[in-house]
């Protein structure tokens, strides 16, 4: 898992790199069309509402990355960790969330709708913790906004 996140991590580096390597003016400091749009993506954006719901504990971060409806639920939470363990039944001491995408189609680039699975995998009173969410997204005025969040398709009760 920790592998294949560093590999994303590299992969996007490396191409930010490359992209602001190719400016006609090198004193031009504006980013480039083509950087803007790697960090607006739907991935990074269902990141970064786990993130602020879970790690960081700010209902605040999280309900800017939400549709409205969404965020209106999330306002009758005090924190993100009661959020976390009521409405999405999820418990973390550490945590480290990672995008699943070992099987993942092509994604229309003038779409306005997106479905990200992720993966949560940390420790709870000493044990490991794995669990899956598929997140929707849809695309609102040029911004990635996270709809609905489905649960673990693989969970099993009772075992």
């Amino acid at each position: 898992m920790r592998f294949y996140s560093l590999l994303l991590i590299s992969a996007l580096l490396c191409s930010a790199a490359l992209l602001t390597g190719c400016s006609d003016d090198p004193d031009t400091k504006e980013p480039t069309s083509s950087a803007a749009t790697i960090a607006e993506v739907p991935e990074s954006n269902a990141v970064k509402f786990f993130n602020a719901i879970l790690i960081e504990n700010d209902l605040t971060k999280a309900k800017k990355l939400a549709v409205p409806s969404l965020a209106r639920v999330l306002d009758s939470y005090s924190t993100g960790k009661a959020a976390g363990r009521t409405l999405f039944n999820m418990r973390f001491d550490k945590l480290e969330i990672t995008v699943e995408d070992t099987n993942k189609n092509v994604r229309e680039f003038y779409t306005d709708k997106a479905e990200v699975m992720l993966i949560f995998t940390g420790e709870y009173d000493g044990g490991k913790r794995v669990d899956m969410r598929m997140v929707k997204l849809v695309n609102q005025k040029g911004k990635w906004l996270i709809s609905e969040i489905k649960t673990d398709p693989f969970a099993r009760t009772g075992v």
